[in-house]
C-alpha cells in the first residue's frame, strides 16, 4: 500500500528474522505490535543487539510505558526512538473534530501534548 501511495516500490516487509538480508547501513523502523505495552514491558518483538546497530530512526506505536525496551534498544545502539503517544493524540484530535465539526488549535494540541507527556 505505501509503495502503491509512493508510485514506486521502496518498502517491503520482512520476517522477523529477515534483518540480517538488509544491505544498507541504516533503517527508520516502525514497531506496531503491542510487544512491549504495560504492563508486559520487558519484552521487544526483537531483542538482538545486531538488529537495532541498523536501526537509525525507531518509532514505536506503544504510548504505555513512555519509553518501551525497543525505544531503550534503539538509543543504545546511537539511534533516535520515539513513542507513539502523539500518535494517539492526533487520532483523538481527528475523532473530536469529526465528531464535533470543530477544529482543535495547534496551540491546544500543543498543550495537551504537555499535559500527556509530564504526568
Amino acid at each position: 500500500e505505501v509503495n502503491g501511495l509512493a508510485g514506486y516500490t521502496f518498502a517491503e516487509a520482512l520476517e522477523t528474522a529477515g534483518y540480517s538480508m538488509l544491505k544498507e547501513d541504516k533503517y527508520p523502523v516502525i514497531q506496531a505490535t503491542s510487544v512491549g505495552m504495560h504492563p508486559d514491558i520487558e519484552h521487544a518483538v526483537i531483542e538482538d543487539p545486531a538488529f537495532y546497530e541498523k536501526v537509525e530512526i525507531g518509532y514505536d506505536l506503544v504510548y504505555n510505558p513512555p519509553v518501551t525496551k525497543f525505544m531503550k534498544l534503539t538509543a543504545e545502539a546511537g539511534g533516535m526512538a520515539y513513542n507513539g503517544v502523539k500518535m494517539l493524540l492526533y487520532q483523538g484530535i481527528i475523532a473530536y473534530e469529526l465528531w464535533n465539526k470543530t477544529a482543535v488549535s495547534e496551540e491546544l494540541a500543543a498543550e495537551v501534548y504537555s499535559k500527556m507527556t509530564n504526568v
